[in-house]
This record gives structure tokens, C-alpha cells and sequence, in this order.
């Protein structure tokens, strides 16, 4: 008989069976045998013992057999603990026995990870079910689900009439923990009632799931006198995975006569901060009634720098206390080594304390470190000293973090309307001598094609600056059989703004910046659309800060590209450059900002910049200092001065019109600034440098800029170099003391502070040696290392706060924001040599 599948197999049996009926009048009846033979099933690899271990990124694989009498019509696979799925697989044709080779693709495991545990069984085409069997693979994923039982420890011991501290904690980065628990899994002797409770505790929420979930204080109070039993943590994340923690085992002793100390263990890391916590765990079976740690300098015979003690009721067996180090050592007197010795006392009558084994030694170094609120990456950030608040861009999860100096913690909510992957940060200007509004910021919204004004009183949007769209295009004359006509190549180059930089231009005879002429400098991060040669090449541009308001006031808006910085000149061979600025609706508006009649020629192959270009302002907003990074295509990097002092020729009054060819007339405006870097002294950068630009710097008033690559570069207001210092290319952050209004040559005096205190005139850049270097810009040398915890990751930035006249070091660290006090460091080069007075004529001295 031919067996079918599903409702096939139903409508087949009912047909044979009518047939058979009818004939039962006329035939002798005959009996027709269902089969009631079960099919088998086994997984036949990987083994069963040990557990199989399996990278994620190889997907989750095993092989089985089956067998039936008849047909094997289908496996039914059921996942579950790290990943969890059923999978029913129909098999066509009308085998007996089969093998087969299973593998779960490795893009449906994504933040699957642990133990897996999977049950097979295979069917007939009768319905029959075989036996279960069962396989475990450990699927290895960093990024999985994993929990950890805190305490107790591994050693623990108990005693009768004690409880048992227990901790767990679950980390799931792809969607989150749902659960945590922990699980009493076995106890000796068999049978025996060693504890309290038998069954299990833990914590359960509800969406939106943490990344991280730890299980409140929890105890279990031990009945039995002797004998084991075994603990383990579990996790169950927002799909429904489990994971479990590696087990462990306490031992009952008894508590009569103890004359033994508890046993001590103390930890924590090598390279700690102030506040850093060490960790105690002791262990009695008396009960533990005190815990603490002694905190010596240099030695176990050196200075006691403090002593924390805790009283507990003597009823846990095993604790596990936590203490913050909370030293007082100032930042410049670091780093010092320490010793912490841990010890404990136990209940018994004797009252026996013990510090055996339990010390451990670090080096304490500056700084203190806060994590970020909901985790993700910061591309930029910036200071506001007047609201004493550091912002952060994260890109990642499309917010501003906000830490408050004051408290020395982040705001949790910080600024969620920051826009779409916001990058690039900077203030906005007040005037040139370093003011700047309390309450706006400027960001760089690369994932859009707008600047979000953000108020940082509210934490609200004030208004989204949109940016225009560039049409860079080639503009050449052709000669077709004689006659000779124009050729526009068009390069679309719609980028997102990254690194965003602020300048503003001043009311006349005044330091305040006029109203309408405060502007964000922007480089781009390229479109995949891009054509050639501008397929991952960026660009530098600036607009005008304004509110166009609703109906959009168009002639409120101004944007500029800046094509000058690769200018070759004017009648000089090259690709003659025209310039479109197009805004779509609802603006409507389409202009050409550079035309071909003022026959500015540029190479076009190297028009395009690195896709991580760096823009910084100068304090006094004055100036601006952009740096070419990232993939680049050209042979060597450049880079690129601003200055705001200079003049912005724009709009109508720079009409131009021309016939370049016969027939053919051409018009458009003659935007141009001359505040940009012209192409030669970009060159002479190129000449003395050629490196692979990490980050950039500039300094109050613009007249020191640096470049971070292999070393530190540093140059002066028309680029050339001045000297280098070695600092390493693996880290990139770098900034300048925030006082700092020196220049790297001359002789400084006065213009440049050449006159004002040395200690000021410091660069501060990141060390892959987890430390931050000082040196001198004007003699190049280093000052000091300042030793912090974790390698430096992101930006660096130097602030001033001026509630406490104090300057701080911000630094994305590997483990959040490391905040440093920056200390006075006396500066070890004297003053810049003053100028030298020239007489001339009569009034020079004669010998």
C-alpha cells in the first residue's frame, strides 16, 4: 500500500476503505492491518559526550539517521536553550531508511549562542512518532546570551542554620534579557533535605529587555549538616534562549569547635581609578561578621592610605562584599602603586579574623570613568562650560549623551532628538573672544542631509538646518567635425554631513558676530551613488546657521562649496570647474554659484576627499582647521586652514557672463572665499608631510593647527611645518590646552602669547600605552604622561570649567568616558625668543 503525507494519507485510507465495504455482500469480508510500526531516529554526529563546540559563524551542523519498516516521511527538529526553532523536514519518495546532514545557517543564529539542545524524531506515513533522541552543541558567540553566577563562589562553604548569599547576572547585546534566575540542580546524598527551599528564584520583565539584568540580593538558608549541594545561574532573553552559568558545588561542614579563620580572597584590576572597586570574598562555617580591606602604599609596610570595615550578622556562611577604593590622591600626584590586603572574622565564640592569601597589588592612575547610559559609540563631542555639561554624539543609537560635570554622571535621558546618526558637534558663536550661546548646539546628522540645531536647556530640536545638493561639473569645449560646441560633465556628489566645525564674521568694529554670519563648515561622508571620480570621496562646504522659517524664507540660506582649496588659478591648464547649488522643495531654488566665466581650473580626478574628513574650530571662532582622512586616493593627505577674518565675496553682485564658444553664452555668479587655504600652500603641506591623517587640532585663536598621523605635525596659519613630535599612529585622539593662543615659530611676542605662562602652551594627545602625552608646541618635546586605566578609543577633548578654573581632559575610553583633572604641568623649555628690534638710519647704534 502507498502511503501519502498529511491529509493526503486521511482521503486515501477513506477510499480503500468504502471500496472494501462494498464488496462486503458478495465476498467474504477481509481485514485490512494498519501500521503500527514506529519509525526509529538517532543523531549519529557530532558526539554526544563531550559536548560538541561549534563557531557561530560555521552555523549550527549534525547528521542523523532514520529508519521505518514502511516509509520515513518526515523529521521533526526542535532547538532550544541558545537558539530556539522547530524545523518539521518532509522527505518525497518511499525510502525506509535515510541520513541526512542538517545545518542552520549562521544569519537565522544571530544572537544565538550557549548550550543548544535538540530533539529529533522521525515519522511514517501512518503517523507513527519514534522515539526521541537528543544531542547538545555549545554554539560559540561572543555576542550571545551569557549569565554568570556572582556568588557564591567557587569554594563556598556552609553550615546548618546559615544562609548562602546568591548573585547572577545576564548580558545579552542582540535584544536583550527577559530573565534571570538561579537553580538548585543537585544534592548529596541523594535525597537529602540539605536547604531550605527546593526549588528556584528569579527575576522576570517585560519589553522593552536590558542589555545587561542582574538578580536582586537573594539568599538560601542551609538545613543539613553534611553534604553538598549545587547551584547555577540561568538567563532567558527577549527570544526566548536560555543560557546556563558553569555550576557550583558548596560543602556543609560542621561549626562546633571552630578554631580555623575564614578564608580570604581579595580582587580587582591592575590598573585601577580612585573609585574603582575591590572586591572581598570570605568564606566560614561559622558565618562571617566582619569583612574590610587595608589599603597600603608601595608595600604591605607602607602607609596606610585607608581602612573600610563592615559589620554583618555572622548568618552567611559566604559573602562576597564590594568596596570602592575612594582615595583622595590628587590626579598630578599619580600614578601609585597600592597594596589591599582583605580580611574577615568570623561568629564563632573564638572570633577567629584572618587575612591570609588575600592581597592583592595595582597601580592607581588618573581619572575617573563613567560608562555611557545605553552603551553604543561616540564619534565627536564638545564642552559647555557655562552649563558645566560634556556633549556626545552617538551615532549609533541616534542620540546625544549628555554628562553633567557637576555630579560627575550622565543625564539618562540625554538628547534623543540629536537626528539621524549624529557625528560631528560644535558650539554656537557669540563673538570672537570665545562666547558662545548656553543653550545651542550644532550637529552633523550623517545620516541625513541636514544640521539639527539642538537646545540643550529643553533637550528639544530647535530646527533642522537642510543642506543643499552640489553639482560639481566639468565645463569643456568640443570640436565635432569643425564645429565647435560646449560639454557640461556632471558630477552629483549629494552627500551627508560627518565633522562639523563653527566660525562667524563680526559686526563692524565690534567682537560680536553679526546676526546673519554664523557658519557651520562641514565635510561630507560619501553616497555609494556617487559617480566617478567622486564614488567615495567626500567634500568641504559651509552654510549659513538660520532659521528659514515655514514658508521657508529662501534668501535667508547661503551654502557654499569650497572649491578654492583646489584651485589651480586661472587660465592654467586643468578641468575648467562650474558649480551648481540645487535645494528641492520646498525651496525650489537653483543657482550657479561658480561659472564657468570666471575660468577657475581644478584637476577633477583629485577633487574628492577622504571619507573621513576632521574639521575643528578654532575657541574664538575665528578660524577652522580640516584635515583629510580616512580611505583617500590620492598619494598624500591634505589638509587645510580657515579664516573667518578674511573676505566672502557671495550673491548677486558677482554675476559674470561669457560666450566661451561662439553661440553658446554662459552666466552664473562668482561666489568665492578668500578666507580658504589657496592650493599652493595645501601643496607645501603635502611636500613636507605625505602621511595618513588620524585627527586634527587647532588651537584658541587659530594660529597653532596640528595633524595627528604617525607623529604629530605641527604648522602654523599658512601651513608650513614647523616640527614634529613621536607619539605613535594607533590611537587618534589629540587637543590643545583650551588657553593655548601660541604660535609654533617666531618669536610669539606679543600677538602669539609668546609673553604668557609656558604651562599653557601644551598639546595633550592619546598614547597606545593607555596614557596621555603633553608636549610643548613650540619646541616639540614631551612634558608629561598622564597614566589612565583603558586604552584611549575615540575623541580627546581639553575643556576649561570656569566654575573652578580648572581644566579637564574628556576621553572616550574602551570602558566609557574617562574624565581627568588636568594639572598645572610646568612647562621645562623657557618663553619663545622676543622679536628683535631693528634701528635704522641715523638712530643705529655705531662701535
Amino acid at each position: 500500500m502507498r502511503q501519502g503525507r498529511g491529509t493526503r494519507v486521511l482521503s486515501g485510507l477513506g477510499v480503500l476503505a468504502a471500496a472494501v465495504w462494498a464488496c462486503e455482500t458478495s465476498k467474504t469480508p477481509t481485514t485490512i492491518q494498519r501500521d503500527t510500526t514506529a519509525p526509529t531516529f538517532r543523531f549519529t554526529a557530532p558526539p554526544k559526550f563531550p559536548v560538541d563546540t561549534q563557531p557561530i559563524g560555521g552555523g549550527l551542523q549534525f547528521s542523523y539517521s532514520a529508519t521505518d519498516n514502511l516509509t520515513v516521511d518526515s523529521v521533526l527538529l526542535t532547538f532550544s536553550g541558545g537558539f530556539v526553532a522547530t524545523i518539521d523536514t518532509g522527505f518525497a519518495g518511499t525510502a525506509t531508511s535515510l541520513t541526512g546532514s542538517a545545518r542552520v545557517d549562521s544569519t537565522r543564529l544571530s544572537g544565538s549562542g550557549g548550550n543548544v539542545t535538540i530533539i529529533g524524531r522521525s515519522k511514517d506515513g501512518a503517523g507513527n512518532v519514534s522515539k526521541p533522541d537528543t544531542i547538545t552543541i555549545f554554539l560559540l558567540n561572543l555576542q550571545a546570551l551569557s549569565v554568570t553566577l556572582t556568588a557564591p563562589t567557587p569554594g563556598t562553604v556552609a553550615s546548618t542554620g546559615k544562609f548562602i548569599p546568591i548573585g547572577a547576572t545576564a548580558i545579552q547585546n542582540s535584544g536583550g534579557v527577559r530573565r534571570v534566575g538561579w537553580l538548585l540542580t543537585a544534592v548529596s546524598p541523594t535525597g537529602a533535605n540539605q536547604v531550605a527551599s527546593q526549588g528556584d528564584s528569579s527575576v522576570v520583565l517585560v519589553a522593552p529587555f536590558p542589555k545587561t539584568l542582574s538578580l536582586p540580593p537573594d539568599s538560601l538558608q542551609v538545613i543539613g549538616a553534611t553534604g553538598t549541594f549545587t547551584l547555577e545561574a540561568f538567563a532567558v532573553d527577549s527570544a526566548n534562549r536560555r543560557a546556563v552559568s558553569a555550576p557550583v558545588t558548596v560543602t556543609i561542614l560542621s561549626p562546633l569547635n571552630d578554631t580555623t579563620p575564614p578564608i580570604v580572597g581579595v580582587q580587582m584590576g591592575t590598573r585601577v581609578e580612585k573609585t574603582d572597586p575591590v572586591i572581598v570574598s570570605a568564606t566560614d562555617p561559622s558565618g562571617i561578621a566582619d569583612v574590610g580591606v587595608i589599603i597600603f602604599r608601595d608595600t604591605l609596610n607602607g602607609t596606610v592610605l585607608d581602612t573600610t570595615r563592615v559589620s554583618l550578622s555572622g548568618k552567611k556562611t559566604g559573602v562576597s562584599d564590594t568596596f570602592p577604593l575612594g582615595l583622595t590622591i590628587p590626579d598630578d600626584s599619580l600614578p601609585v602603586r597600592i597594596v589591599v590586603q582583605g580580611f574577615a572574622c568570623d561568629s564563632s565564640s573564638r572570633h577567629n579574623c584572618g587575612t591570609s592569601g588575600a592581597v592583592d597589588t595595582a597601580l592607581v592612575v588618573a581619572g575617573r570613568t563613567s560608562s555611557l547610559p545605553l552603551g553604543g559609540s561616540i564619534a565627536d563631542a564638545i564642552y559647555n562650560t557655562n552649563r558645566r555639561e560634556l556633549y556626545l554624539t552617538n551615532p549609533t543609537l541616534g542620540r546625544v549623551d549628555v554628562y553633567n560635570l557637576a555630579t560627575g554622571s550622565f543625564v539618562p535621558s540625554g538628547i534623543l532628538t540629536g537626528g539621524p546618526q549624529p557625528w560631528g558637534i560644535a558650539l554656537w558663536p557669540k563673538d570672537t573672544l570665545g562666547g558662545y550661546d548656553d543653550n545651542k548646539v550644532v550637529v552633523a546628522n550623517s545620516g541625513g542631509t541636514e544640521l539639527s540645531v539642538l537646545d540643550a536647556s529643553t533637550r528639544l530640536l530647535l530646527w533642522r538646518q537642510d543642506l543643499p545638493n552640489f553639482l560639481i561639473e566639468k565645463y569643456s569645449v568640443i570640436n565635432t567635425g569643425g564645429v565647435y560646441r560646449p560639454q557640461i560633465t556632471v558630477y552629483d556628489v549629494s552627500d551627508r554631513p560627518q565633522y562639523v566645525a563653527t566660525v562667524c564674521r563680526v559686526t563692524t568694529g565690534t567682537s560680536t558676530c553679526h546676526a546673519d554670519s554664523i557658519f557651520a563648515i562641514y565635510s561630507t561622508t560619501p553616497t555609494v551613488s556617487s559617480s566617478s571620480p567622486f564614488n567615495g570621496r567626500a567634500t568641504l562646504r559651509m552654510e549659513r546657521l538660520v532659521n528659514p522659517g515655514s514658508p521657508p524664507d529662501t534668501s535667508k540660506l547661503f551654502g557654499h562649496l569650497f572649491w578654492e582649496v583646489w584651485s589651480s588659478g586661472q587660465n592654467v591648464a586643468g578641468d575648467t570647474l562650474r558649480v551648481e547649488l540645487v535645494r528641492g522643495l520646498p525651496y525650489n531654488q537653483y543657482q550657479i554659484v561658480l561659472t564657468a566665466c570666471a575660468f577657475r581650473t581644478v584637476n577633477i580626478a583629485s577633487f574628492g576627499l577622504g571619507d573621513q574628513t576632521f574639521v575643528r574650530n578654532s575657541g574664538d571662532f575665528t578660524h577652522a582647521f580640516i584635515g583629510e582622512g580616512g580611505h583617500i586616493t590620492t598619494q598624500f593627505a591634505r589638509v587645510f586652514n580657515y579664516s573667518a577674518k578674511q573676505p566672502l565675496i557671495a550673491g548677486d553682485g558677482t554675476n559674470l557672463s561669457c560666450e566661451p564658444v561662439s553661440g553658446y553664452p554662459e552666466s552664473g555668479r562668482f561666489d568665492r572665499d578668500f578666507g580658504a587655504s589657496p592650493g599652493a600652500l595645501v601643496s607645501d603641506f603635502i611636500s613636507n608631510t605625505g602621511i595618513h591623517v588620524l585627527s586634527v587640532a587647532t588651537n584658541f585663536n587659530g594660529i597653532t593647527n596640528l595633524v595627528r598621523a604617525d607623529s604629530i605635525y605641527y604648522l602654523d596659519e599658512g601651513l608650513r611645518l614647523k616640527g614634529t613630535s613621536a607619539v605613535g599612529s594607533s590611537t587618534p585622539g589629540m587637543d590643545m590646552n583650551y588657553k593655548h593662543n601660541f604660535a609654533p615659530s617666531g618669536s610669539c611676542n606679543p600677538t602669539c602669547g609668546g609673553t604668557a605662562n609656558t604651562a599653557n602652551r601644551m598639546v595633550f594627545a592619546a598614547s597606545p600605552d593607555t596614557s596621555i602625552l603633553a608636549f610643548d608646541t613650540y619646541f616639540f618635546n614631551q612634558q608629561k604622561a598622564i597614566q589612565i586605566r583603558d586604552p584611549i578609543v575615540g575623541p580627546l577633548r581639553v575643556a576649561l570649567d570656569t566654575a573652578t578654573n580648572t581644566q579637564y581632559v574628556f576621553a572616550i575610553t574602551s570602558r566609557g568616558l574617562a574624565v581627568v583633572t588636568l594639572p598645572s604641568i610646568p612647562n621645562i623649555n623657557p618663553q619663545a625668543p622676543p622679536f628683535r628690534t631693528r634701528v635704522s638710519g641715523a638712530g643705529r647704534r655705531r662701535r
